[in-house]
């Protein structure tokens, strides 16, 4: 997977938000198209697979979901700071805690946390969240 990004942002000259943009737009029409739109919690990591989700999380709204984001670790990188505006403007909450899954009445939730290159064991807050999505029985996309 490395060796194609690598590609793809080098010789093929795609820039890091235009991948992101196309995956993020992908995860969401493969939601669209298994899940009617419901209530959607999506769990953002600080890198690149995090920057995927809020891509996501932003076309699901425009699809009618009703998402929520969880970002804990938010970056200030301008290409990540400019996704988390665009969901807020969309009235899209953005929060820093990880919610009750069992009372949000969410329908299904989107792992967006570590990608390809994650290496190590989770740290906090990630490891808790990790151990909330294995205990739910809400289905989980990633």
């Amino acid at each position: 997977a490395q060796a194609i990004d690598d590609e793809l942002m080098g010789e093929r000259g795609f820039s890091i938000d235009c991948l992101m943009e196309l995956a993020g737009l992908s995860v969401a029409c493969a939601v669209q198209k298994e899940y009617a739109p419901c209530k959607i919690l999506i769990v953002c990591g600080p890198g690149n697979n995090g920057g995927d989700g809020l891509v996501a999380a932003r076309h699901l709204a425009h699809f009618g979901f009703e998402v929520t984001i969880v970002y804990p670790k938010q970056t200030s990188k301008a290409l990540y700071q400019n996704l988390a505006r665009q969901c807020r403007e969309l009235g899209i909450p953005v929060l820093e805690a990880m919610p009750d899954l069992s009372a949000g009445g969410f329908g299904v939730v989107m792992d967006a946390i570590f990608g390809f290159s994650f290496a190590g064991e989770p740290r906090p807050p990630f490891d808790a969240i990790l151990a909330a999505l294995k205990a739910t029985p809400i289905p989980i996309v990633s």
